[in-house]
């Protein structure tokens, strides 16, 4: 409670401050600038108030404060647009990886997989001639070796 109201006190006071800078040439001939006068008399010294009150312009302000807005909407699109492109990346590896494992998994079956029934697409079963099982090595291991690392 006693800091605050030290704090506001201070604060009721420093507006009533007023910043003076002075200005003076001595007897060498060097120019000098000072919170404070000299304390040689014999030298001319001038006074260069300095205003703290700063008057701004409304409409400049608002300008000022809409170009800072325009500058943030402006980074947040960037950061959103980079953001989502790692994402997309991040899905494509994600989908190319569970592609090769596919593959892969598909490869393995036909090595080993013995003389199995497979299902086509209308629901008939049959059994891959070695013909079509090397097409399919084929396809297969030309896609891993294309998109698998």
């Amino acid at each position: 409670m006693y800091r605050t109201l030290m704090f506001c006190f201070c604060l009721l006071f420093t507006q009533f401050a007023h910043t003076a800078i002075y200005y003076w040439v001595d007897h060498q001939g060097q120019t000098h600038y000072g919170q404070q006068p000299p304390l040689d008399k014999s030298i001319n010294v001038q006074k260069i108030a300095v205003s703290t009150n700063s008057s701004v312009d409304p409409n400049q302000q608002q300008q000022s404060i809409q170009d800072s807005a325009n500058k943030i909407a402006e980074s947040n699109a960037e950061r959103k647009a980079a953001r989502d492109k790692l994402q997309q990346q991040a899905d494509e590896n994600r989908r190319r990886n569970e592609n090769c494992d596919a593959s892969k998994k598909k490869l393995a079956e036909l090595d080993y997989g013995g003389n199995r029934l497979y299902k086509d697409a209308e629901g008939n079963y049959s059994r891959l001639t070695d013909e079509d099982r090397n097409n399919q090595r084929e396809q297969l291991n030309d896609f891993i070796n294309k998109n698998c690392r």
